[in-house]
């Protein structure tokens, strides 16, 4: 058993609720990793799943040694969901290194390796890249959302601004996991990944914004603007416990086309400036990290990403100020 614990360096911990159309996907590219098997354990939460979760997971995993499923059952105090999942699985996890992804995300056959090799000596916590399944152009305006955004906050890490974590596609290390507490010293947060990012950064660790191919993750998207919405509602909840930049960043986004509707009644030649200004502004940025990453099927659909960007930004802010709780995984947070 001591042997065994040594081989071990990487512990990736996935949470489940309620993912029976993705956890096989999920499991199978965790499978394919070109990395040694000996080396990295898959810790699975379920985490109160009333679909078929549980026995897909069990299915798959029945003859794989270093695949561990873990039934959770009772809530550490001051945690729900997901944060309380992780927290227990943490508990398992014999790895120098802790790697996150979501139970509807297909990693890359590189993830592994490639995002520790972005880890450095002081180096605490490593975020990724995610875009969305190739289902037709809602799908591509989620993922030209998801890398626009992360090729502005690889700008920023370049002068160590700490934008946001992922924790759909992000890894710590073990040490400035318990150096923080563990999610039980950080407490709960409906955006547990920032949470966590944000306590490791403040312990005195850096950071990496990774952007290299080889770490791109595949998450299934949304199909409605109404699951958009609800998703998104968390997501600026989470950006409202955030720096002021990340604040400042979504409200100058949101307002933008209101703004420049008001300005089209006051000054229409700057008004139509500004926004063709703003437009090459998004394409260049949007084109950069397309060539960088080698997501070139995305570019057909970059001249209508502006619409979306400003549009979906603006319906992000109306929906988060509605008096409305908050709904994630079918639990509802006040």
């Amino acid at each position: 058993m001591g042997e065994e614990f040594n081989t071990i360096k990487v512990s990736i911990l996935v949470a489940a609720r309620n993912e029976e159309n993705n956890v096989v996907r999920c499991l199978e590219a965790l499978d394919n990793l070109d990395f040694p098997k000996p080396e990295y354990e898959v810790l699975i939460g379920n985490d109160h799943s009333s679909d078929q979760t549980e026995e897909m997971i069990l299915n798959f995993i029945g003859n794989k040694p270093n695949y561990n499923y873990h039934l959770i059952h009772h809530q550490t105090a001051g945690l729900k969901g997901k944060a309380n999942v992780l927290a227990q699985l943490s508990h398992y996890a014999k790895g120098e290194y802790f790697f996150y992804c979501d139970a509807d995300i297909a990693v890359a056959p590189t993830w592994l390796s490639e995002m520790l090799g972005l880890f450095n000596k002081n180096t605490g916590v490593v975020v990724g890249v995610t875009r969305m399944t190739r289902t037709g152009l809602f799908s591509a305006m989620q993922s030209l959302e998801w890398l626009f955004s992360l090729t502005a906050m690889r700008f920023f890490s370049r002068f160590e601004v700490p934008f946001t974590g992922m924790g759909n596609n992000m890894a710590v290390t073990s040490e400035a996991y318990r150096a923080v507490g563990g999610y039980e010293g950080i407490g709960f947060s409906i955006v547990e990944d920032f949470a966590l990012f944000v306590a490791i950064i403040g312990q005195g660790y850096s950071f990496v914004q990774g952007f290299q191919p080889g770490i791109i993750s595949l998450s299934q998207p949304t199909h409605t603007l109404s699951e958009l919405l609800i998703q998104r509602k968390r997501w600026v909840k989470g950006a409202m416990q955030a720096p002021w930049q990340i604040k400042l960043s979504f409200f100058a986004s949101a307002v933008f086309i209101p703004s420049l509707l008001i300005l089209l009644f006051f000054a229409p030649l700057w008004s139509l400036c500004l926004a063709l200004l703003h437009y090459f502004l998004v394409l260049l940025v949007g084109f950069i990290g397309l060539i960088i990453l080698k997501q070139k099927d995305l570019l057909k659909y970059l001249p209508l990403f502006w619409f979306y960007f400003n549009l979906n930004n603006t319906l992000m802010l109306i929906n988060y100020l509605r008096p409305t709780s908050t709904t994630w995984k079918g639990r509802v947070y006040e």
